[in-house]
């Protein structure tokens, strides 16, 4: 009876390890290389920003693990005499951005990322969590960014709805995924039938919210000529009006 209870123990140290597993120094290197280069968002990645009395400061608002990502939409602001948070949609899919600095804590890494070319000034933070092995934080990486433009990963998309998303311009008859990459995530979805026709609405964000500095606090607008509303039927972009309330099926 003892043998046994001590072969259990023993199997449960041995396998304490890998419960507790992160990356060690040469991991959490190739993990900072293989973020090199210019990344393409494949979400929205907003961001906590705010101040208080010792500087200025960015939080994570998304958080990917190996196995998704979850975006949490806090659209709050709050401001005192010393500290002001506020939710700063600076980053959509299909923005650029570099890689700047990362934190490692134990299974946990919290990128920072500068925006670059026409996102430059629209610097952003995400969360890599659940990361246990190099291969973990690769996955997460790929979930998070493309290193190409992401209509270029689409083979059987037409050259002018590639070249309309590339502009960031909306196109009647495109899906929901083709408008998604131009306008990011809508602020409301809505949900109707037409004549047994499954009709969808987005209403857009209006604004990118607050960026807020020491000193200072700047509203984001949102891309010049976007509307404020889509109208989706059966999966297909019909018109550029509507209205909305929540949940997003991309297929």
């Amino acid at each position: 009876m003892n043998t046994v209870r001590s072969l259990g123990l023993l199997m449960l140290l041995c396998a304490a390890p890998a419960l507790q597993a992160e990356l060690n120094r040469a991991e959490r290197k190739e993990a900072k290389a293989y973020l090199s280069g210019t990344l393409y968002a494949r979400v929205d990645i907003p961001c906590g920003t705010g101040r208080h009395p010792m500087g200025t400061y960015k939080v994570p608002l998304v958080e990917v693990s190996p196995e998704g990502i979850n975006t949490e939409n806090s659209d709050t602001f709050q401001a005192g005499w010393y500290h002001a948070q506020s939710t700063y949609w600076g980053i959509a899919p299909n923005d650029t951005l570099s890689f700047d600095e990362m934190e490692f804590d134990e299974d946990t890494a919290e990128i920072e990322l500068e925006g670059v070319g026409k996102t430059e000034g629209n610097d952003t933070v995400v969360k890599f969590v659940n990361i246990r092995s190099l291969s973990d934080f690769k996955k997460a990486a790929d979930l998070t960014f493309s290193r190409v433009p992401l209509q270029d990963e689409q083979t059987d998309w037409s050259p002018e709805v590639k070249k309309a998303i590339g502009e960031r311009k909306l196109e009647k008859g495109m899906t929901k995924r083709q408008v998604f990459y131009v306008t990011g995530s809508p602020e409301n979805v809505s949900e109707t039938e037409d004549k047994g026709k499954k009709v969808e609405t987005w209403t857009l964000r209006q604004n990118k919210g607050m960026q807020i500095g020491f000193w200072t606090m700047s509203q984001g607008a949102p891309a010049k000529g976007m509307p404020k509303t889509l109208r989706f039927v059966d999966g297909k972009l019909e018109d550029f009006e509507a209205s909305g309330a929540s949940g997003l099926k991309l297929d």
